[in-house]
């Protein structure tokens, strides 16, 4: 199997991960889409830094996988962006389809068929992601909410309409994608403010795509296949931040060898280009456990003075962000024997502290499980949260 057969498989399977978290949510399987979110750990950090917890609906997993992904890309560039992002992925489907427009539809520079920006252009272009992630940020941080969640192409087009999707989504992101059509990797190259948070430490990345002079025949293959618009067949190593190590470059050289992925360095060996998705999957494998280790609490509150004489950690559904952790800890409020609770609301976890000789495990539950009173609306919501399968209490 070639690199790029290997790539469209390992895509394909996190695009359909990525539906099944956001079905999962919709039936109950899963918390969705955006817990699995990188971009999640750069929203959160200001409420990090300046209050300790997490903004919104992000969490542990989102920061331990932001840290994860910069790490590799000090390794393996943008792979990130090519071999697992979804929304990278449905980007380069409708870059192949423009491919197979009918001429009289197309107007291109190049060979493929796509409106290729003048290279001027397109490092101009690039500077946007920088201001739509500056805005995001400050937006973030003033309303302490995901304000970006409606604009989000991966959460509009993956949580199968999750909170704040508005009706003007959709047509902004087939907006989004319609361009994409027509100017490939559009939304990729030029909007992504993840991208513009990886490109920093992309650009020193280890791994590179390097070219032999000698062996290669200038038919510039390369550069047509380069999802990017990277200039490939005029470099002798390809040290742009932008490269995705997609490899497409490689696989579409009609001289073997003459494109090799390897680290920087005359005389270094080339590397296999398995070991791109092995160190990504290592990645993940770490951030994964490692989140418990970043567990900052989206919401705390103390009830009564004094330690608790027994825990208890309760998975509630309907606890998806502060202010529904906020509301579910407020059910709470007046019963006696209840000393705490800190929420982690990406995970849709409460822990509890109650002395055990006032209260129980069982009232606490039907507090948590009893009509909650909304503020808002001024009245009584029924049903809005649910214990899942209450543990049996721990004595520290």
């Amino acid at each position: 199997m070639t690199t790029t057969r290997t790539r469209r498989v390992v895509q394909l399977a996190f695009v359909l991960l990525a539906l099944y978290a956001g079905l999962g949510l919709t039936l109950g399987w899963t918390r969705g889409v955006e817990r699995f979110c990188p971009f999640g750990g750069v929203e959160t950090l200001w409420a990090l830094l300046t209050q300790q917890s997490f903004t919104c609906a992000t969490g542990a997993l989102n920061l331990s996988l932001m840290v994860a992904l910069l790490a590799s890309t000090l390794v393996l560039r943008k792979a990130f962006c090519s071999w697992i992002c979804p929304v990278g992925t449905v980007s380069e489907w409708l870059a192949a389809l423009s491919r197979r427009l009918p001429k009289r539809w197309r107007r291109s520079r190049l060979d493929a068929g796509v409106v290729e920006p003048p290279r001027r252009v397109d490092r101009g272009l690039r500077g946007i992601r920088i201001a739509v992630l500056a805005a995001i940020l400050v937006a973030t941080a003033v309303t302490a909410e995901l304000i970006f969640r409606p604009f989000d192409p991966y959460y509009v087009l993956f949580s199968l309409h999750g909170h704040d999707v508005a009706w003007w989504s959709y047509p902004l992101v087939a907006g989004l994608l319609a361009v994409a059509v027509l100017v490939p990797m559009a939304w990729c190259r030029y909007l992504c403010p993840l991208g513009a948070v990886l490109w920093p430490t992309s650009r020193i990345g280890l791994l590179r795509v390097r070219r032999d002079g000698g062996r290669c025949n200038s038919c510039g293959g390369c550069d047509k296949a380069c999802p990017h618009g990277l200039e490939v067949a005029s470099l002798p190593i390809v040290r742009s931040g932008e490269c995705t190590l997609c490899l497409e470059c490689v696989d579409a050289c009609s001289t073997r060898g003459a494109l090799q992925l390897a680290p920087p360095g005359a005389g270094t060996p080339p590397v296999r280009g398995w070991l791109i998705p092995a160190l990504l999957a290592a990645a993940i494998l770490v951030a994964l456990p490692g989140a418990r280790l970043l567990a900052f609490p989206s919401y705390e509150h103390a009830f009564a003075e004094g330690p608790a004489g027994a825990r208890v950690e309760l998975t509630v559904a309907g606890v998806k962000c502060v202010d529904t952790a906020e509301l579910a800890a407020r059910q709470l409020d007046g019963v006696d024997g209840v000393i705490d609770v800190v929420a982690y609301a990406a995970d849709g976890r409460l822990d509890i502290g109650y002395d055990p000789s006032l209260t129980s495990v069982e009232a606490i539950v039907e507090a948590i499980e009893a009509p909650a009173w909304d503020e808002a609306s001024e009245s009584f919501l029924f049903g809005r949260f649910d214990v899942q399968d209450p543990p049996v209490p721990e004595t520290p």
